[in-house]
């Protein structure tokens, strides 16, 4: 009898491990290199907030009804293959209550895009090299600045009408050279075709680039950050708040190109995501 007592109880106790693990595992979201991925909560109780960790970075959630909290994670074009763990914690009738979720990141196929440019253009002088890295640091700037608050709404808009050239993730050879990936989509427009807002944002930069010619940064909140280059002309200044389809430039040439179009560039908490898969997606 006791050695069956004692089976019974290790099975009980085998049996409440199972359940425990079951009810704790991680629920498993796929996302390609370059995408973006949406996390959902519908916590239990009266909750405040939701807040996420993902990478050592803080992913902030936001309130799309009474019951639910949503997260949109960027997975940078570079990220390697592999699982990556997201946590989403919040607190309910006075306890602290965790989610655990799988990022999987998935393969995408980006391609190679070969390119000729004047040689002063790619072999840089030491002014020239001094100047670029200062503008580096103004783009680093800009994109450390997100308001913590939600300022999109809805899904995004293409910025110009054009043809889109698949750009996005390409690796690139200039004059024969390896260079870095390309982390925006081209879109081949005319010289003086109004660009306009996807959405609603503040503009948190204007300026003249030696790579990326003249160049808008808007800052639609919570991290998500979209640029704007080769412009021919820039109808909006910093600070400026903008609302979707407004006009905030028009396309160009300006900076390092071989003709005129757009360079469309997204950042998600500093990942280089493509911008189109916020085009007509439901985001909130």
């Amino acid at each position: 009898m006791l050695k069956n007592s004692c089976m019974r109880v290790s099975f009980s106790l085998l049996l409440g491990l199972f359940l425990t693990a079951s009810l704790q595992a991680a629920e498993l979201i796929q996302v390609k290199q370059g995408g973006l991925g949406r996390i959902t909560i519908r916590p239990a109780g009266k909750v405040m907030s939701v807040n996420g960790v993902f990478k050592e970075q803080s992913i902030p959630f936001f309130k799309v009804d009474q019951e639910t909290f949503v997260a949109l994670i960027g997975i940078d074009m570079d990220q390697a293959i592999g699982s990556l763990p997201f946590l989403a914690r919040w607190t309910a009738n006075g306890q602290t209550v965790e989610k655990k979720f799988t990022i999987e990141v998935q393969s995408e196929k980006f391609g190679l895009q070969k390119l000729t440019l004047p040689k002063k253009k790619v072999d840089l002088d030491p002014p020239t090299l001094s100047r670029v890295r200062r503008e580096q640091g103004k783009m680093k700037e800009a994109f450390r600045k997100s308001d913590p608050k939600k300022l999109w709404k809805g899904p995004f808009l293409a910025p110009v009408e054009g043809k889109r050239q698949g750009t996005f993730g390409r690796r690139r050879l200039i004059n024969g050279q390896p260079r870095r990936s390309h982390t925006g989509e081209d879109i081949s427009a005319p010289t003086g075709t109004p660009i306009i807002a996807p959405n609603h944002g503040k503009v948190v930069l204007v300026d003249d680039f030696f790579f990326n010619g003249r160049s808008v940064v808007i800052d639609h909140g919570l991290g998500l950050i979209s640029m704007y280059f080769h412009l021919s002309s820039i109808d909006v200044v910093p600070g400026e708040s903008v609302k979707p389809g407004q006009q905030i430039g028009r396309v160009g040439k300006s900076g390092r190109v071989t003709g005129p179009h757009l360079h469309w560039g997204m950042r998600l908490n500093n990942a280089r995501i493509d911008p189109y898969a916020l085009v007509n997606i439901k985001l909130d």
